[in-house]
């Protein structure tokens, strides 16, 4: 797991970190409103972090995977 996210750049950790400090799932709206990422960054961060498996998405919102949570 520590390799996943060694390789993880800035940007995909600062969207991590964004969604670690939320209790429930958010949509892409509430993390621009959280943090400094233009839309077109987050999007890609949250895409890769998908794809990668470190992030979860239901329908339209995003949570940070439970084993990366603890």
């Amino acid at each position: 797991m520590q390799q996943q996210y060694d390789r993880t750049s800035e940007l995909e950790k600062q969207v991590m970190s964004l969604l670690a400090t939320e209790n429930q799932p958010v949509n892409v709206a509430k993390l621009l409103q959280n943090g400094q990422i233009s839309s077109s960054d987050l999007l890609n961060a949250l895409q890769s972090l998908s794809r990668r498996c470190l992030i979860e998405k239901e329908a339209s919102l995003y949570t940070l995977s439970p084993v990366l949570k603890q």
